[in-house]
């Protein structure tokens, strides 16, 4: 554990320059991008292309991560909340602080007893992709003519998952009451659902190299001075001060996705503090559930029995030996990360050991916010009985695949790339 503390140190002894990044646009464009996996779902307007003449969609297979949600623990609210109330009790707050302990009492009161819970927000994010998803491939949720419309669905045993799946079902099924849903959340899909063997592995040894970031990016004297009167409060209460101005900022993450109480805790912060907090965020995830060249690999892993799960599913369901229309899957970000890791998708082919050259090509706001989803759609041709698929992050079309045809794969080649990666 020394050497691998050595290690993270080495890597981030310098503060990098900040840079006019592409990723620096991308978070100007929607300050709500700032809160890395607490962002809530962004949709897609602009239509999808459409398919190539002759072929009609008549499957579709799909993860999807759960929507937003409270936070985890307890912990992640009363942190921050102890230590304002232990300084207004002794009259040490600015007029900033006041107003964040006021904003910092209400969330956390709404949160009490909601633990990692669904919001409101998460159900909506959940009910506008399936209405969509319904909305763009009719055909696959037809029931006319006496055609059956098959649907299963899966769910990791958490109940955000859980609820997730109802909602997304529940609105299929006002769209088209005929559709047969068969809904299930039991330990005995868990190995390919929610696999985290090789995650939970490297995280000690990622986590180390990823907590080391905060003491070098993260500078706290500014923000402190803005909370608080009397600096030998923040020397005598405050041991930590870079992460205790990091959860902070996670606390603040989550406030978008209980939208309903109206609030916003980004203000606090400058521009420059977010953007250093944000690449912390972006850098430690990408270690402990991403593609990078020193941990990776067996992240990457943990995803094959979930890829196979998709791949045999949907070879049985084109073979004509099983009658099914959707496949819909619920669980986790540490395992839709690893699974779009393995198939090569976006930023999640993107490998890189120093951690100063991850915002470059990973962004994990726009990666992995609540509701992440992937959708295949099987496509058949109407006289020939050709099969394509069109891979969906986010409800847009994926092109980054080692296979050809973009943004149209024929499975057969599709399938053959996959068996690769699990096999």
């Amino acid at each position: 554990m020394k050497l691998i503390h050595a290690l993270g140190l080495l890597a981030v002894l310098a503060t990098p320059a900040v840079q006019a990044q592409d990723y620096q646009k991308v978070l100007a464009e929607n300050p709500d991008r700032y809160a890395g996996i607490y962002h809530s779902y962004e949709h897609p307007t602009e239509r999808l292309t459409k398919a190539p003449k002759g072929y009609r969609p008549f499957y579709i297979s799909h993860y999807g991560r759960h929507g937003s949600r409270w936070h985890s623990s307890e912990s992640k609210y009363m942190a921050s909340l102890s230590l304002l109330r232990s300084a207004d009790s002794c009259g040490v707050l600015t007029p900033v602080g006041r107003d964040l302990l006021q904003k910092v009492e209400r969330v956390t009161r709404d949160a009490d007893g909601r633990w990692g819970d669904l919001s409101p927000r998460g159900v909506g994010e959940h009910r506008a992709i399936a209405g969509r998803m319904f909305e763009n491939f009719p055909e696959v949720f037809s029931t006319r003519g006496g055609r059956d419309c098959n649907v299963e669905c899966r769910s990791t045993v958490v109940i955000r998952c859980i609820l997730s799946m109802a909602a997304f079902s529940e609105r299929l099924k006002e769209l088209n009451p005929d559709i047969h849903v068969t809904r299930e959340a039991s330990r005995k899909h868990m190995y390919y659902m929610n696999n985290d063997k090789g995650r939970n592995y490297q995280r000690p040894r990622a986590g180390v190299v990823g907590d080391s970031l905060i003491h070098a990016w993260v500078k706290p004297d500014r923000f402190f001075s803005a909370l608080f009167v009397d600096p030998k409060f923040c020397e005598e209460r405050i041991e930590d001060p870079q992460y205790m101005m990091y959860r902070y900022y996670i606390l603040a993450s989550i406030f978008q996705d209980v939208e309903y109480l109206n609030l916003s805790m980004f203000d606090v912060f400058t521009r420059e503090e977010l953007e250093s907090l944000w690449r912390v965020e972006n850098a430690y995830r990408y270690l402990t559930m991403g593609p990078s060249l020193r941990f990776g690999d067996l992240i990457k892993a943990d995803a094959r029995p979930l890829l196979r799960n998709i791949v045999e599913t949907a070879d049985e369901v084109v073979s004509g030996r099983r009658d099914l229309s959707a496949s819909l899957r619920f669980g986790h970000d540490s395992t839709i990360v690893p699974l779009m890791c393995l198939m090569g998708i976006n930023d999640c082919s993107y490998r890189v050991f120093d951690v100063n050259e991850i915002a470059k090509g990973w962004n994990l706001s726009m990666t992995t916010p609540m509701a992440t989803n992937l959708q295949l759609v099987f496509y058949r041709h109407d006289k020939t009985g050709d099969v394509i698929v069109r891979i969906l992050h986010n409800e847009r079309d994926v092109e980054s695949l080692p296979v050809e045809g973009a943004p149209f794969y024929r499975w057969n080649d599709l399938k053959a790339y996959f068996q690769t990666l699990y096999e």
